[in-house]
C-alpha cells in the first residue's frame, strides 16, 4: 500500500517539523520521500511525504505520531503508473469475464424449494454491535436459523489470524457452538468473508487462525473451493440447500484489485411473508440480485439483509480521510465512486417491492448510505448489529 501523507502544521513550525522528521525511520514503514515542504499547498497541507507498507496499520500507527506531534494528516493513496496500468488490465479483463459468466448462467424457477415458518438472523462479526463484550470487524459472519437449518454465513475477517478468532469469541459469549451447525454458505472468496486474506488466497476458509476439524458438515461454495475434510459445492447455479432455503447461483464481477469475483446469496422462503434475500457484499450489484430473486420465485421480495457496498462520501472505516471501500469492491475503477445519485436509485428501486424487512450491514456502507436507508423504509428497517436477531416469522 503506498500513500501520500499531508501534514499540516503551524506555518512558523514548518522548517523545525520538516528538520525533526526527516531521518525518522518508522517500524515497517518504508519512506519513498522524506517529508519536504510542498510548492504549494495541498489540501491546506504544507508538507508532505510519501510512504509504502504492505499493511495500513504500520503507516496509521506513523500518521499517529505525527499527530502526537501537532500536525494535522490525510492520507492520499497512489499508484505508480505501471502497477496501476497492471491493475486495469486485470480489471478490464475481470469485467469481461464476468459478463460471459452472467449470460452462461440462465436461471429458471426453483422447484421443490419449500418453505419454512421462522427465519432468524444472527450477527456473529460485523462492524457495530451494542454490547462492549463482543468483537467487531469490516468482516461478516451471520448465523441463520429456520425450521430446518442453522446455517453459518461466511466466517468473518480475523485480519490478525488469531486463535480463537473474534468469530469464535462472539459464539462462545453468545452461546453458539459448531455442532449446532449443519451448513456453512460462503457469499464470496475475498478475505473479510472466508476468515482472512491467506484463506481467500488459496481459495478456502476457516472459522479461526487455523482450520479446525468441522465433522460432516455441508458446505456450499461461490468457486471451486477446498476445505479438509469436506467437498465444498460449488453453486454457479441456483439450487435448493434445505427445506425453504436456496441459492441464487452466483453472479459476477470485475473488481478493481479484486479480480474476477463470483458471489451469491441465500434467499428464504418465509411463509405468508415471501422471499428474505441475505447478501455478503452485495459486489453484484441490487439491481442484479433482484432479478435473480425474480427469475428463481413466484413468491414476492420481503426483506433483504447484509451487505450492499454503498461506501457513499466514505465507508465504514475512515483513516486520516482515507475509506478503502470507496476505492475497492465497487465493480468501478478507483477514480469512479459509488454517489448519492446511484444510492437512491437502488433505493427507489427497493421501495418498489413494498419491503417488510431492511437491514443493511455496516460493514461496506458508509453513514451517509445507513442514514438514507433508515428514512426511505422507516418502518422496516432494522438496525444489523452483532448479538442481536433479526427474527422473521409467520
Amino acid at each position: 500500500m503506498r500513500f501520500i501523507v499531508l501534514l499540516d502544521v503551524p506555518s512558523e513550525g514548518v522548517q523545525g517539523f520538516v528538520d525533526d522528521w526527516r531521518n525518522q525511520r518508522p517500524k515497517d514503514v518504508k519512506i519513498l520521500l522524506r517529508p519536504h515542504v510542498s510548492a504549494e499547498p495541498i489540501r491546506g497541507a504544507q508538507l508532505l511525504t510519501v510512504v509504502e507498507a504492505k499493511k495500513l496499520s504500520p503507516i496509521t500507527d506513523y500518521c499517529r505520531s505525527l499527530e502526537e506531534k501537532g500536525a494535522k494528516v490525510q492520507l492520499v493513496p497512489i499508484q505508480d503508473d505501471r502497477s496501476a496500468s497492471r491493475e486495469l488490465k486485470k480489471f478490464s479483463s475481470a469485467k469481461r469475464r464476468a459478463e460471459r459468466h452472467n449470460r452462461n448462467v440462465k436461471p429458471r424457477k426453483l422447484k421443490g424449494v419449500g418453505s419454512t415458518k421462522n427465519l432468524s438472523v444472527l450477527p456473529l462479526i460485523d462492524w457495530r454491535t451494542s454490547d462492549e463484550g463482543l468483537k467487531v470487524e469490516t468482516g461478516v459472519s451471520y448465523l441463520v436459523r429456520t425450521d430446518g437449518n442453522t446455517i453459518l454465513f461466511d466466517t468473518g475477517l480475523n485480519s490478525d489470524e488469531e486463535v480463537p478468532s473474534p468469530l469464535l469469541l462472539n459464539m462462545r459469549k453468545l452461546g453458539v457452538t459448531l455442532n449446532q451447525i449443519d451448513t456453512i454458505f460462503i457469499s464470496h472468496n475475498h478475505g473479510d468473508h472466508v476468515g482472512g486474506g491467506k484463506w481467500a488466497k488459496d481459495k478456502t476458509f476457516s472459522v479461526t487462525g487455523r482450520q479446525e476439524p468441522l465433522g460432516d458438515i455441508k458446505v456450499y461454495s461461490p468457486t471451486e473451493m477446498t476445505y479438509p475434510g469436506l467437498n465444498p459445492v460449488y453453486s454457479r447455479d441456483p439450487k435448493v440447500i434445505g427445506e425453504g432455503v436456496a441459492s441464487t447461483g452466483t453472479i459476477a464481477n470485475g473488481i478493481y484489485n479484486g479480480g474476477f469475483t463470483e458471489e451469491h446469496s441465500i434467499a428464504v422462503n418465509v411463509v405468508g411473508r415471501g422471499i428474505v434475500l441475505i447478501v455478503g457484499c452485495g459486489h453484484h450489484t441490487v439491481p442484479k440480485l433482484l432479478e435473480r430473486a425474480r427469475a428463481l420465485f413466484d413468491e414476492p421480495i420481503y426483506g433483504i439483509i447484509g451487505g450492499l457496498h454503498y461506501p457513499v462520501m466514505g465507508g465504514p472505516r475512515e483513516v486520516y480521510g482515507y475509506a478503502g471501500h470507496k476505492y475497492s469492491g465497487t465493480g468501478k475503477p478507483p477514480w469512479e465512486h459509488i454517489t448519492v445519485e446511484e444510492l437512491n436509485a437502488n433505493i427507489e428501486l427497493l421501495k418498489g417491492l413494498n419491503l417488510g424487512l431492511v437491514a443493511l450491514s455496516p460493514h461496506d456502507s458508509s453513514v451517509v448510505s445507513m442514514e438514507a436507508f433508515r428514512d426511505a423504509f422507516p418502518d422496516a428497517y432494522r438496525n444489523l448489529r452483532v448479538g442481536e436477531p433479526i427474527i422473521v416469522c409467520t
